[in-house]
């Protein structure tokens, strides 16, 4: 081999070894890339994981029904379904004792009439809590 053969088998290889420097370069900055992204969408989940169930141990402990089944209610409207659900079960409960035969007919009807002028106040006192 004369000197101009070995010149350029050096040149050649050094070319080769520049070129395989930057494809694992470009190779191992994507890979970064890829892994950094991929620890923020990670650090994000587990940010988001963990604000939702502060928000669900929050409700729990703070006795917020309403939150803890997934429905934002405002005050108002939360009190007055509870009132309105409260007012119906005690109907419902006097129905299945006049049904049960445990009160007479004139009894349901008196206790029944209480239950729906209660009702009536109470609808009325939610209006007027509304417009304060």
């Amino acid at each position: 081999m004369d000197g101009k053969q070995a010149l350029y088998y050096a040149a050649i290889a050094i070319a080769v070894l520049v070129g395989v420097s930057v494809v694992v370069s470009v190779v191992s900055a994507l890979l970064g890339l890829v892994s950094a992204i991929i620890s923020g969408i990670v650090t994000l989940a587990v940010l988001a994981g963990l604000a939702y169930a502060a928000y669900k141990a929050g409700s729990w402990l703070l006795g917020d029904g309403d939150a803890v089944g997934g429905e934002a209610l405002d005050s108002i409207g939360s009190s007055s379904s509870a009132s309105a659900d409260a007012a119906t079960s005690r109907q419902d409960r006097l129905r299945q004792q006049y049904v049960e035969g445990q009160i007479s007919e004139a009894e349901f009807e008196r206790r029944i009439g209480e239950e729906l002028e209660t009702e009536e106040v109470d609808d009325i006192d939610r209006e007027l809590e509304r417009e304060r």
